[in-house]
């Protein structure tokens, strides 16, 4: 009987992975205007938190604090309104793009805690403001993981490519992590790492509409 139920245990199991790989093979991903709304976001955020600081823009440091409630607020009502008219399309429930949901939704969560945990540090524990460029350089780190995941659930090699792509601002995040010159970098790389592969993933999905 033990043996009967591991046979069927195994063939439930080749089951699932024939029908990953069906989905992930046919199916498109359609996170890409998703991606595109928080990348154009991203840049326009580092950027401005860039000319804020280098004084290019005579805006006070308290301005900062409007920035990134503007981007919290716009991000999170776009992500729930395309979320809606996404989860309407025909493939919204494949593996890969449930995967791909919950990926981001779980990226998203752990660079809120990070803010928190930063703003805490600095209110209460002598902390700088130093500390958001390191949340810049675990951002790409994690985003390089993300995409790494995606990819290889929905079988897109061109999407494995930009993972390993997004490691390497990461790593020069590092470097200038308490230098102000890490937002314009993060800003400009949010276009190559984001704002790229996102329309990619659209054009892919209007071929197969």
């Amino acid at each position: 009987m033990t043996e009967d139920k591991q046979n069927k245990q195994l063939l439930d199991d080749l089951d699932f992975a024939a029908t990953l790989a069906k989905d992930g093979a046919s199916t498109p991903l359609l996170g890409g205007r998703i991606g595109l709304m928080w990348g154009i976001l991203l840049f326009f955020t580092f950027i401005m938190q860039w000319a804020i600081l280098s004084r290019t823009l005579p805006l006070p440091p308290a301005s900062l604090a409007f920035l990134w409630i503007g981007f919290a607020t716009i991000g999170g009502l776009g992500s729930m309104i395309l979320g809606r008219n996404i989860s309407k399309i025909d493939g919204a429930n494949t593996v890969a793009n449930r995967v791909e949901q919950r990926i981001w939704m779980l990226f998203g969560l752990m660079m809120f805690s990070l803010f928190v945990g930063i703003v805490f540090n600095i209110a209460f524990f002598g902390g700088t403001v130093a500390l958001f460029g390191f949340m810049v350089a675990v951002g790409f780190a994690g985003q390089g993981l993300a995409y790494g995941i995606i990819a290889h659930i929905s079988q897109m090699k061109w999407l494995q490519i930009n993972a390993y792509i997004s490691f390497i601002p990461s790593t020069i995040c590092f470097i200038f992590y308490n230098d102000i010159l890490v937002y314009l970098i993060g800003g400009f790389t949010s276009l190559i790492t984001i704002v790229l592969p996102s329309l990619i993933c659209m054009k892919i999905e209007r071929q197969n509409g």
